[in-house]
This record gives structure tokens, sequence and C-alpha cells, in this order.
């Protein structure tokens, strides 16, 4: 978060993870699937006297395919959303379920699917990036081009 900033701006990761062992293959490969799940509560705060009619916060989910392709390349799974800040109001945003998957064998230690690889949020005011976060720091997010997050598999 910047010094001075006029936005309080705190994340929190919900990350879910579930493995299944695959019967079909156990004993011989001892694969396993797995579903892992993450969202993000987002909760900003105006700690200004000043009301803000042009605030921006912009969030994202990183996914990476694994196993296949080496060259595979992160996908940003996200949003923006504009919003009013009054003196000192409080707001928390809760984003959709990003969900990957895929079978992780330990026979020849590798996983093939897509895993959950970080997160970020921005939160601007007019042209200005008042607060950031981005997990890991090495995480290079383009907040430009966010692919819409899908409907959650039933």
């Amino acid at each position: 978060m910047l010094q001075n900033a006029p936005i309080n701006l705190e994340v929190q990761r919900v990350f879910r993870r579930k493995d299944a062992a695959d019967a079909s293959t156990r004993g011989v490969d001892a694969r396993s699937n797995y579903r892992e799940t993450a969202s993000l509560t987002i909760t900003i705060q105006n700690v200004t006297p000043q009301s803000f009619t042009n605030v921006v916060v912009r969030w994202a989910i990183a996914k990476r395919a694994v196993g296949r392709n080496p060259m595979a390349k992160d996908i940003f799974l996200g949003a923006e959303e504009k919003l009013t800040l009054k003196p000192i109001e409080r707001r928390i945003i809760e984003t959709p379920v990003v969900e990957a998957g895929g079978v992780m064998s330990s026979l020849i230690g590798r996983a093939y699917g897509e895993m959950i690889k970080g997160h970020g949020v921005q939160v601007i005011i007019g042209t200005n990036c008042v607060a950031e976060e981005v997990v890991p720091t090495a995480l290079k997010i383009s907040f430009k081009n966010l692919q819409p997050v899908p409907k959650p598999s039933e």
C-alpha cells in the first residue's frame, strides 16, 4: 500500500483444495483428481473527509495450465467495479469463485490441468493507482486484459 493513501485496502483470499483418489488407477499410478477454488474478499475504506466519485477497483485471480505445455501463460480472470466512496465509508466486494483442477500423478510427480497461481487488486482514483496488492509479488498481472469468470460447474 502507498504511503498517505486516501484508501485503505485489505484483501483476503479464500482458497480451497479438494483431492479425490481415482479408483481406476489406485495402486498402479496413484493418481488423484484435484479441484481448487479461489475467491477474494476485498475491503476498501476511504480514510479522508472528502468523497471520491471516480473509484475503480480492479481484481484478478491468475490460473496457469500445468503439465502439457511448458510455455503456458497465466490466464487472468477478473473484473472491475466503479463506485463512489463517501468520507470514511467502507465497502466490501466479494468476487465470484474461480475454479481450477486436474490430475496429480505420484508415479511421475506431475500435475496435468490448471492451478491457481495468485491474485491482484488495484484501486484507482481518476488516473492514479492509490492502493495495490499482488500475491505473489513476482506475478505480473495485466489488469487491462481480464477475462470474465466462468459460471461455476455444479
